[in-house]
């Protein structure tokens, strides 16, 4: 905690580096930034990570020369080498030098690696045995260089300085004429030479690893007294801290190799009892050693917890070992079923797909199969394979019901609500969402609750009740901020703002999507951030700020160029014509609307094509075309359509009427709105059919107080509101 709050304080980190640095440091994530990191994607976790690394190195270097050193690099995960290639390139900014060791057969120091640090240089130094010189001065060290045994050992060694240091240890304690042939017979004679409980520890610690705790040794001898002063005196290990270390790894695997493996075994045993509690990972790593046949379950709950801690890639790698040792068919099925999960979590929806094949080839019983079908569907859905995804959830849903699987009950229907969604069967969309929150409450999970919360918002916004897509979006991003649900937060924070316009709070929408597209961004989600511009796009125009609509324009337009979200391109490219149809050029709009119109076409006009028709009545001047496109409108929403196209087709047709002098046709719309907002009244939509009704009354040449009346408390309303674009057809209607 200290380091963290002084890297903060000095400035070397950003603020938003330290949710980072506490990974890193495995420190617990505090209020929002937990929230933040749950978000996030693994590849922008692992690219902050070493992105703080690098600052730090480099901060390390820029305050005076700085040699970093690495040892034993054949040990490093890909985690691990992504951390050392932070620290190449921040070396090279200098002054600093990164040392690094590595067995030559394991070096991981591959043509990938060195691309990763950026033109960093490199100098490999292959250590080659000793020349004859150089073993007579270091057994010379040791025992005099010129006797017989200590010729004998410098040949024996073969140049190899471990194995020369030691067998000089072993001349030294007396051994006799005989030189050991190898490291393994020589650790072995240095171990005889032991005393029987320093012997007992020697293997025993050699099971623990090259590193190991006093603690877990006296437990794994049962001496609880037991010190290792024996060991250090022999040189066979070195004190580390609280900690002790192997003097080599080789005498550490030597070591190991002494003991018979039924011994082996069972010391694994009791070392996976002892990290049980507080290191899954180590708990599996020493059943599988001990070739215990609870192995691959634990390798399961380790990478459970791993996963939950965002390791995904070592969660991966768990679970992959699971399978190459379980023999257990419930087992298999289970890490099968979390490697298609992983798969998801790291994006790799096709292998995903694949492994989810495969679980529901190997089901074992019912229950498991009504699982791998729910993850396989999950995958379909991502990978528009969705007739198939129902499919298999109409299988999976009388599984469940049968056996009352409550989770999965709430999982499948949240499932079968999002895929009926880009469906348009929104009726039944909202229907399956009700469902999964039932079965989530009852299930007291508060993620599935959270996720149902976020569907049935969907569809209430896509039938156009915006005041209860308003109410659950607020919940869902509530909930998922209490129990720190980032990723669903994430994705729901936008729509907050987008449903809120409609209740004419478009000030407070433009500080909801100004939040959302930080956060967006800190979590490296661009399509998130993109819905976070949009509702910029939505609430600035509204508030009649052209220069804010354009700026956000601009950078939603990056961003849908880097997604290719072809429905948002369209969408950009109407609120752009808008604008042009405020400054008055409308011949250009019209050309913008019509390309937005081509793209529609292309990917579907559901989304936003009435939308865009509607405002081509505003744009195109001659009164037939004007009358034909509000007819293609009207016959796309009568299709189905997005809530929102409803609510803006009819605001664009009252006021292209309005525009032409049409008053009963303004009417006529004013009346289709108000129809539409029956079942659920909507104060944006109360607002413009007033505003309609009002222009249309003044447009008929009937001014009286009552009309006069009408008029103020609509400019009054839009004044509050903040709809400044609306208000100069209100004031000259008053003035007239």
């Amino acid at each position: 905690g200290d380091a963290v709050a002084r890297a903060a304080a000095s400035g070397v980190l950003g603020p938003e580096q330290v949710v980072f640095l506490h990974d890193l440091l495995d420190l617990p994530q505090a209020g929002e930034w937990h929230t933040l990191y749950d978000a996030m994607d693994n590849a922008v976790r692992n690219r902050g990570k070493r992105a703080v690394v690098e600052t730090l190195a480099a901060d390390a270097c820029g305050n005076g020369p700085t040699m970093i050193i690495v040892e034993d690099l054949h040990w490093a995960d890909p985690q691990v080498m992504g951390y050392l290639s932070a620290f190449a390139t921040a070396v090279a900014r200098g002054p600093g030098l990164l040392v690094m060791t590595s067995r030559v057969d394991s070096d991981p120091l591959d043509a990938a690696w060195r691309a990763s640090c950026r033109g960093t240089p490199f100098t490999t130094i292959d250590l080659g045995p000793l020349r004859s010189d150089e073993a007579m001065t270091l057994a010379g060290t040791f025992v005099d260089a010129t006797q017989r045994i200590a010729l004998a050992c410098i040949a024996r060694a073969g140049g190899n300085p471990l194995f020369l240091e030691q067998l000089l240890r072993n001349a030294e304690e007396g051994s006799g004429e005989s030189v050991p042939a190898t490291i393994q017979s020589l650790v072995l004679a240095r171990m005889d030479r032991l005393a029987p409980l320093d012997r007992q520890a020697f293997q025993a610690a050699a099971v623990i690893g090259q590193r190991f705790g006093l603690a877990l040794l006296r437990h794994l001898i049962d001496q609880p007294d037991y010190v290792c002063d024996g060991l250090v005196a022999n040189a066979l290990v070195l004190p580390e801290g609280e900690d002790f270390l192997f003097a080599h790894a080789l005498i550490q695997e030597g070591a190991y190799s002494t003991s018979l493996r039924a011994r082996r075994r069972e010391l694994h045993r009791r070392a996976a009892g002892w990290f049980a509690p507080n290191d899954p990972v180590l708990c599996a790593q020493h059943l599988d050693r001990a070739e215990d046949e609870q192995a691959p379950r634990a390798y399961l709950d380790a990478a459970t917890v791993q996963r939950a801690a965002y390791f995904t890639d070592a969660a991966l790698r768990l679970v992959q070992r699971g399978l190459d040792i379980a023999h257990n068919n419930e087992d298999r099925h289970a890490l099968m079923c979390l490697k298609g999960e992983l798969q998801r979590d790291l994006g790799d929806i096709v292998e995903s797909i694949a492994t989810y094949r495969a679980a529901v080839a190997a089901a074992p019983d019912e229950t498991s199969l009504c699982q791998s079908q729910l993850g396989l569907a999950e995958g379909l859905r991502v990978n528009e394979g969705l007739a198939e995804a129902l499919a298999l959830l109409d299988e999976a849903r009388q599984t469940a019901e049968r056996h009352d699987m409550v989770p999965e009950l709430a999982r499948l229907h949240h499932l079968r609500g999002n895929i009926l969604f880009p469906l348009g069967k929104i009726e039944e969309c909202r229907s399956g969402h009700e469902q999964g929150l039932v079965y989530a409450r009852r299930s007291g999970l508060p993620e599935a609750e959270a996720r149902a919360l976020g569907g049935l918002a969907d569809a209430a916004y896509a039938q156009g009740r915006m005041r209860s897509a308003f109410e659950y979006f607020s919940r869902c991003v509530a909930l998922s901020r209490e129990h720190g649900f980032g990723r669903i937060e994430v994705a729901n924070r936008s729509m907050v703002g987008f449903s809120r316009i409609y209740l004419n709070e478009a000030r407070q929408a433009r500080e909801d999507g100004l939040a959302a597209a930080r956060a967006a961004g800190l979590v490296g989600q661009p399509r998130a951030e993109m819905l976070s511009e949009t509702i910029g796009v939505f609430a600035s125009y509204e508030l009649g700020d052209a220069k804010a609509t354009r700026a956000h324009l601009d950078r939603e337009m990056r961003l849908i160029r880097q997604l290719g979200a072809r429905r948002f391109e369209a969408q950009n490219l109407e609120m752009r014509a808008r604008l042009l149809i405020d400054d008055g050029h409308r011949r250009e709009a019209a050309v913008l609307l019509r390309e937005a119109l081509a793209i529609c076409r292309e990917v579907g006009t559901q989304f936003s094509a009435p939308k865009a028709l509607g405002a081509l009545s505003r744009a195109v001047e001659d009164n037939v075309e004007r009358v034909q496109v509000l007819t293609d409108g009207a016959s796309l929403l009568s299709r189905g359509a997005v809530g929102h196209n409803h609510l803006w087709f009819y605001r664009d047709a009252i006021e292209a009427m309005l525009s032409a002098g049409d008053a009963a046709g303004a009417l006529s719309y004013v009346a289709a709105l108000d129809s539409y907002t029956r079942a659920e009244p909507l104060p944006w939509a109360d607002l413009f059919a007033a505003r309609g009704r009002a222009l249309a009354a003044a447009l008929q040449g009937r001014p009286d107080e009552a009309l006069r009346c009408s008029l103020e408390c609509v400019r009054d309303a839009l004044a509050d509101a903040g709809f400044r674009s609306f208000l100069p057809a209100v004031v000259e209607a008053l003035a007239a």
